[in-house]
């Protein structure tokens, strides 16, 4: 598929999509960035322990994080941010890097441009 027609459905694709696509590509290319919903589910993966409150304070406080906001990622330094939506301007990379790498290795993410 052409970069181009990637480019098109990518700035069409809904919030779901969207965040998929973004982790599935970050998972891809072994970079930070990944979204997940600000739910406890998020905090019983990765702070399952009963010692992980510190840890939790530390990464909300150095973060950019709100409780109330639908989504969360941590930042380069491992901190929380939190995102209260997730638009084509939030992806992990620009919408034509992205579409160049899906181009060259589109066999991983052909399901998601069907």
């Amino acid at each position: 598929m052409k970069t181009s027609k990637i480019i098109n459905i990518i700035n069409k694709m809904t919030t779901d999509q969207l965040i998929e696509l973004n982790n599935r590509y970050c998972q891809s290319i072994c970079s930070e960035g990944e979204i997940y919903e600000n739910d406890e589910e998020f905090f019983n993966l990765f702070f399952p322990n009963a010692g992980d409150g510190l840890r939790v304070a530390q990464a909300v406080f150095y973060g950019d994080y709100n409780y109330s906001h639908n989504y969360v990622k941590f930042n380069g330094y491992g901190n929380l941010e939190s995102l209260d939506y997730f638009e084509v301007n939030d992806l992990c990379e620009l919408v034509s890097t992205m579409a160049e790498y899906i181009a060259e290795n589109f066999e991983e993410f052909n399901d998601l441009f069907e």
